[in-house]
């Protein structure tokens, strides 16, 4: 049988809310066409379908990269929130609201913030984090209600993150969250978005890796991408506020055996104590470093140095 090799031309009228505040896509997002260089990925030997993926995920940070000034601001954005006391709330459904929360999860344990600095809410509640929610992404209004529960303000960031940038539920939230002066952004893969001025978000990123694999399934390509972006957002902007010396983590919360060695590893490089003194001075303080080094009377140079250029980097926006 005769394979298909391209799709019909195809236009996707999907419309979030009243025609006044339409968010329309021009043409098929990227992320549902059909992929051919994988038509036959049902054929393929299987070193042959290893290759193909990794191939197709090796174009990612490229991509990425041309949205670099995007990624930037939105840092910028996040730091904003932060240093007013705000939060960072991400909006997805489905693969996207899961790494939202992913990310947020990470955010207490590597830089000792609080739980609520950092928070991902995903269409149909926490049970949809283990099972699909069959249609919970459809409905603009839940994405409202949340940002309403949440009591979003001006001081906080909303992050909504949708692959195909149409999810009903992800502008429900971005709409209500913009109607109340919070910084809003859109992180999606389908640069074809035609998005009304009273409903467009502060900074869109809407990079472009091309059809996945497997039709459809944002689980791969689109997914890998959105990983890399909310890493690189948190990441950078917790090393704006001063969570970072050198690359090292002086907020980590070292809650396990792993993480109290890695601790003391931390303090050893900052004040040139050997691991006794280190583990000591750590003990005393509760494992919070940065109480910890305060204390170091004599430093090494080498540390030193590497404590000066991590105050540096962490005092401000660059």
């Amino acid at each position: 049988m005769k394979r298909q090799r391209h799709m019909p031309p195809a236009v996707s009228q999907t419309r979030i809310g009243s025609k006044t505040r339409a968010v329309t896509s021009s043409v098929l997002s990227p992320t549902e066409q059909r992929n051919p260089r994988s038509i036959d990925l049902d054929r393929l030997p299987l070193g042959d379908a290893i290759r193909l993926m990794l191939h197709e995920d090796q174009q990612i940070p490229c991509r990425l990269l041309e949205h670099e000034a995007s990624i930037a601001k939105t840092v910028k954005l996040i730091v904003r929130s932060f240093r007013r006391g705000g939060r960072l709330l991400y909006f997805g459904a489905g693969t996207s609201g899961r790494l939202g929360v992913l990310d947020a999860s990470e955010c207490p344990p590597t830089f000792r913030s609080p739980p609520k600095m950092v928070q991902g809410i995903i269409a149909g509640g926490d049970a949809a984090l283990r099972r699909s929610i069959e249609g919970a992404e459809d409905s603009q209004t839940e994405g409202t209600r949340a940002v309403r529960r949440l009591k979003v303000s001006r001081a906080d960031t909303v992050f909504g993150i949708a692959a195909s940038g149409t999810t009903p539920y992800v502008w429900g939230a971005l709409g209500e969250a913009k109607d109340r002066g919070a910084a809003t952004i859109l992180l999606c893969f389908n640069p074809h978005l035609r998005i009304p001025a009273k409903l467009r978000p502060r900074v869109v990123i809407t990079p472009n890796l091309g059809p996945e694999i497997l039709t459809g399934s944002t689980r791969l390509k689109a997914g890998t991408a959105t990983k890399l972006v909310l890493n690189i957002c948190t990441t950078l902007a917790m090393v704006r506020l001063g969570k970072v010396i050198s690359n090292l983590m002086v907020d980590v919360k070292p809650s396990n055996a792993k993480l109290r060695l890695r601790a003391v590893r931390i303090v050893q490089e900052l004040t040139g104590w050997d691991p006794e003194t280190a583990r000591d001075q750590l003990e005393r303080r509760g494992w919070v470093i940065k109480k910890t080094i305060a204390v170091a009377s004599a430093p090494t140079a080498a540390s030193a140095s590497k404590w000066t250029r991590g105050r540096r980097t962490g005092a401000g926006l660059r």
